[in-house]
């Protein structure tokens, strides 16, 4: 359980990498705005990419057994470990905090 939880927390700090660097190719391009502007794409691209950086990188299941959305198989294990990865980047940012402030007083 805490090597799943670990693992998302990494996944979730090399997906947020991975998107500043698409974030700022797009910008420069002149492409972000547009794809932001977009009514149903724009505020669900941070999962759509998400869901490509899954697909890309194969992690999958995650090791865990696979959790699954509405039978789809792995397109719907796909999308579950994309929304999972999304989850966590706030779980990510408030670890990071704690830990922060833990070693500041010590």
């Amino acid at each position: 359980m805490m090597a799943t939880i670990l693992g998302l927390i990494i996944l979730a700090m090399v997906f947020q990498g991975v998107m500043a660097v698409i974030d700022s190719i797009l910008d420069m391009a002149g492409v972000n705005g547009m794809l932001k502007g977009l009514p149903i794409v724009g505020t669900n691209l941070n999962l759509i990419w998400a869901y490509l950086f899954v697909m890309l990188s194969e992690v999958g299941a995650l090791g865990y057994g696979g959790v699954e959305i509405a039978q789809l198989g792995e397109f719907g294990t796909d999308v579950a470990t994309a929304i999972a990865i999304v989850a966590f980047i706030p779980v990510k940012d408030a670890a990071i905090s704690a830990l922060g402030k833990g070693l500041a007083r010590g």
